[in-house]
């Protein structure tokens, strides 16, 4: 990858694609180049690398929300931008990325209808019958921020004394959860969940579209994972 002062936003950005885009799906690099191309370049994209702040990129989401880009779409852009500007630090083209110091937009763009205790039990058993019960319930039970939960190594979990210690947390486990990780087949990956699909820990936006897979077959209403899990957690899952 091209390194010097002159290097855009954009043009980073460009070369980050290029050079990753064989690592992703059709669906995964459709839809990066979208964002990429569509709104990151035309907006912030002529910007001096070592110049973008945390300033422009608040400004950057704003506009985005000025021209009423879905929640889920700004936040996507965060994460990818994130998540390039990440390398371009770790290649020591920047000091340090400006996205991390930006808050992280919220995601929601649909208000959360709390499930009854009935469609609960449907959710989770849809998350069975779909193969994905080990990660939906530790999620659920746990406490576990999501990119927590799609990152946890196994070296994180401590299933014979019940509990999980992640970002110096120290989380409990239930029997069930327990359970389920101690049913889990092994691989050599350090990580615990990873995507049948790609056979890698899944990426946010991933699980995003697990959850709402999960709801519709389920036929239930949309709920936010994070409020579907506070709410486990207050009946006790």
């Amino acid at each position: 990858m091209q390194k010097g002062n002159n290097l855009t936003v954009g043009r980073w950005c460009d070369q980050w694609f290029i050079s990753n885009r064989s690592k992703w799906n059709g669906n995964t690099e459709g839809g990066y180049r979208n964002l990429i191309y569509s709104h990151i370049c035309p907006s912030i994209g002529s910007v001096e690398l070592e110049e973008l702040t945390e300033q422009t990129v608040t400004d950057f989401y704003n506009k985005l929300r000025s021209q009423r880009l879905s929640a889920r779409s700004v936040w996507c852009i965060h994460l990818l931008l994130r998540r390039c500007l990440d390398e371009a630090a770790r290649d020591r083209l920047i000091p340090y990325n400006p996205v991390r110091l930006c808050p992280e937009p919220q995601s929601e763009e649909y208000k959360s209808v709390p499930l009854r205790l009935g469609q609960i039990q449907r959710y989770l058993n849809t998350a069975e019958q779909l193969g994905v019960l080990p990660i939906v319930y530790t999620g659920l039970s746990g406490g576990l921020r999501q990119c927590e939960l799609i990152t946890l190594s196994w070296a994180d979990f401590h299933v014979r004394y019940r509990y999980i210690l992640k970002s110096q947390r120290l989380l409990t486990l239930n029997d069930k959860a327990a359970h389920l990780l101690e049913q889990l087949p092994k691989s050599n990956s350090p990580y615990v969940f990873l995507n049948a699909k790609t056979r890698a820990p899944y990426l946010l936006h991933e699980f995003y579209y697990l959850h709402k897979k999960i709801l519709k077959h389920a036929k239930l209403p949309w709920v936010a994972f994070r409020n579907l899990q506070r709410q486990c957690m207050e009946v006790g899952l």
